[in-house]
């Protein structure tokens, strides 16, 4: 049987990953803008719109300060395999004042994950990667690399320059259609509150009124909800279900749910 994880190289600002099977990964809360290329394989990515399936030869944009579940799938007789550029504010701010490429206006789309056109120069550019990550390099040429993917990446898309260059604190928004959208997501609440424009405190404070109990009660009421709505009405498997709405294992949604209904997730269907 193969390992699970083959290999996940990284660099500064640089990551290849490579897995043997089929995993659900990487934060919840994107923590930094990234550009990943998809070698083989498949990612697919959930936000609180819509999930997208990439599949090899793909090319994804994802953006910090959002909310996605991605899972990493291989083919049949292929691993997944993937390298991303990561962009950081240190990264973004030096070619900022560097090039004077700034935000000129609120970016519509409001997707976490957004899929890139092919592009002959990008995917060229993910290829002269590859041998970089068995060998060791100096740190200025790797961020000359990171630099020269951020070039291309605004030749192919200048309309990302809205993302890339959007440096201030997220305004603040309706909390209630928010908690709506993303309960779903397993984050910290002072995740929530950044993401709604608020302090934490301020966030809890604000929550009381809107719903009139504490977040981590409805949080967890709220998931068990629409647990209960999947496996009663459009019949999903409870196992499928715990990590769907917000659980970190099986044995905690079970007593949860146990807890609210007085049944076992199993006996819903039977």
């Amino acid at each position: 049987m193969k390992k699970e994880l083959v290999a996940n190289k990284k660099l500064p600002g640089l990551v290849y990953s490579h897995l043997a099977k089929t995993k659900i990964v990487g934060e919840q809360f994107i923590i930094e803008h990234g550009l990943c290329y998809i070698v083989s394989g498949y990612l697919k990515a959930a936000d609180s719109d819509s999930t997208k399936t990439f599949a090899p030869g793909d090319m994804l944009f994802y953006r910090k300060n959002f909310l996605s579940k991605f899972t990493k799938q291989p083919e049949e007789s292929l691993d997944f395999r993937s390298i991303t550029v990561v962009f950081d504010k240190e990264t973004l701010t030096q070619f900022s004042e560097q090039y004077g490429i700034t935000c000129e206006a609120p970016f519509e789309n409001k997707s976490a994950v957004l899929k890139l056109e092919r592009n002959i120069l990008l995917e060229n550019y993910f290829k002269t990667l590859t041998p970089y990550f068995d060998t060791s390099l100096p740190e200025n040429l790797i961020k000359l690399k990171r630099q020269e993917a951020l070039m291309l990446l605004l030749q192919v898309n200048p309309q990302l320059k809205d993302i890339l260059f959007q440096f201030d604190q997220p305004d603040k928004i309706d909390l209630e259609a928010f908690m709506q959208q993303h309960f779903r997501f397993n984050v910290e609440m002072k995740r929530f509150a950044y993401m709604s424009g608020r302090s934490l405190a301020t966030f809890k404070r604000d929550f009381e009124k809107v719903f009139h109990t504490t977040p981590s009660r409805w949080l967890l009421k709220r998931r068990l909800e629409e647990a209960h709505y999947l496996i009663s009405e459009e019949k999903k498997r409870p196992s499928d279900v715990y990590y769907e709405v917000g659980f970190e294992t099986f044995s905690h949604f079970s007593y949860a749910f146990k807890q609210l209904y007085g049944i076992n997730p199993s006996g819903i269907q039977q």
